[in-house]
């Protein structure tokens, strides 16, 4: 026992270092990107340093979920491949050691990879989404509030609005522009106008002002003393659900139905493709070639494609089917290339 725990930890210092040789560069790289995008958010609605950590965080699952597998793939062909090199398999073969060991030790790190990958697409990723575009609806209902003055392209609802100078909620010299190419144009102008925020129900007052109402055949004008202009900010509220009505909503629509078999076998891939990587990456080096990273590349590609077809037209049927044959054919590889000579 003492013997088998020993090797378990010495495999598993070498898998670590390689890992996170491996995993904190892209991470970084998949987190630069959705700062990126984070970051153009700013274009339409104002967020504070501390809310942009609060978005990061809710991407946070989506960037560990697509760098975890690489990482995992990457790191297991780097360790293989160095105790391979450096003729320290060989020496455990000798110690004792065999093929079937080395496998499983690496099994049961690909399990605990896919139990996590299935934590974060299956509970995390529906959750964080969700919070995700809750924010961002109510950053976006506060927005069409939040009118600056001297600045163009603000809009209320479907109208173009320019404020010449403002007091809190309080506005001074403001027009009011709605473009209809159905019926006619329409510009207002007011003195002085409030925004009043009750029940998520907005109501703009527009005091002491005219309107204009104008096409190419005609020109109207009314003067006013008071008038109202309303918007509800519940009409496109986001309503937020639970992990299973997530799924459930998902699974009725036609066009994302089968978007769960995508992550349940991707989340699969660590386990999946163990003993095909490891096929070729547990090497004689004095008698045999080094192919392990061109069947790596040509794994990852082949099982993301699988999870790519599940992801369209998938079924239950099929997850099974393509997690079997991928299972079958790693097992059957690594009998052929490994357990025979190890």
């Amino acid at each position: 026992m003492a013997k088998k725990t020993s090797i378990s930890g010495y495999l598993s210092k070498n898998f670590q270092s390689s890992f996170f040789t491996i995993f904190l560069p892209l991470f970084f790289i998949g987190s630069l990107v959705f700062i990126i995008k984070i970051s153009a958010l700013t274009a339409s609605i104002q967020i504070s340093f501390i809310e942009m950590m609060q978005l990061f965080g809710y991407n946070l699952p989506s960037i560990l979920f697509y760098a975890l597998p690489i990482s995992f793939l990457v790191a297991i062909v780097m360790t293989l491949l160095r105790l391979s090199n450096d003729n320290e398999l060989m020496a455990l073969f000798a110690l004792g050691s065999n093929a079937k060991i080395i496998l499983y030790r690496f099994f049961i790190i690909g399990t605990l990879f896919s139990i996590i990958l299935l934590i974060l697409s299956l509970g995390l990723m529906p959750k964080t989404k969700q919070q995700f575009k809750a924010f961002k609806n109510e950053k976006t209902s506060q927005a069409q509030i939040n009118i600056n003055p001297s600045r163009l392209g603000q809009k209320f609802g479907d109208l173009f609005v320019y404020v010449k100078s403002k007091d809190g909620m309080t506005m001074k010299d403001i027009v009011i522009y709605k473009k209809d190419e159905a019926l006619s144009d329409q510009l207002f102008i007011a003195k002085e106008a409030n925004f009043v925020n009750k029940n998520s129900i907005v109501t703009l007052t527009l005091e002491d002002g005219s309107g204009y109402t104008f096409s190419n055949d005609a020109l109207k004008k009314i003067n006013y003393e008071s008038m109202k202009v309303f918007k509800n900010l519940n009409t496109e509220a986001f309503t937020y659900s639970n992990i299973v009505q997530y799924w459930i909503k998902l699974s009725l629509n036609p066009n994302k139905k089968s978007k769960i078999f995508f992550f349940i076998f991707a989340s699969l891939i660590p386990l999946l493709s163990i003993a095909i990587i490891a096929a070729f990456s547990i090497i004689n080096p004095r008698y045999q070639k080094n192919y392990a990273y061109h069947v790596l590349a040509l794994t990852t590609v082949g099982l993301y494609g699988l999870a790519i077809i599940l992801e369209k037209k998938g079924t239950p049927l099929m997850l099974l089917g393509f997690s079997f044959l991928v299972l079958l054919l790693g097992y059957y590889l690594y009998k052929r290339f490994v357990l025979r000579f190890f």
